[in-house]
């Protein structure tokens, strides 16, 4: 099974409540530019997860607009759900959402990907970075990182 784990773009300075932060114009094509490097691998996934966030629903919908898919909102991919909720929600997830792509925060996303992986801190993800992981069962050190995209600089 693949899944695909994309932190959201850039996003505007702290304000009045960190859920309302916004994408910045940098952050949406940030994001555009992402799918368009990884098109290909993208067009395969079923099933849309994204965090409740402004920033990250904003995100996920980029990504659904070019794909023609729908954003499903999954609290738990709010940055401060511990990492082992998120892989048993994974571990339980029904084989047919898969290949999946998850639309989170930091430092969720960093720690799903190499706790999935068992690579310690070794891939950070940063804004608009998208990981491809591949594994028979979601747990940890059970996935192995396909590959890993960065915002195109």
């Amino acid at each position: 099974m693949l899944l695909f784990v994309l932190r959201h773009g850039h996003a505007e300075p702290f304000g009045n409540s960190d859920e309302t932060r916004a994408l910045t114009d940098d952050g949406r094509e940030e994001v555009r530019a992402v799918c368009k490097e990884r098109a290909s691998e993208l067009a395969q996934v079923r099933t849309i997860w994204a965090s409740p966030f402004v920033r990250t629903r904003q995100t996920a919908k980029i990504v659904a607009e070019t794909f023609d898919l729908e954003v499903e909102i999954n609290e738990n991919l709010t940055g401060d759900t511990p990492v082992q909720q998120l892989m048993d929600v994974l571990a339980e997830a029904d084989e047919a959402l898969f290949p999946l792509l998850l639309v989170s925060h930091q430092p969720l996303v960093g720690s799903l990907v190499n706790g999935l992986c068992g690579t310690g801190n070794e891939h950070p993800l940063g804004t608009a970075s998208l990981a491809c992981l591949k594994a028979d069962v979601w747990a940890r050190d059970c996935a192995e990182l396909e590959w890993l995209q960065h915002k195109p600089s």
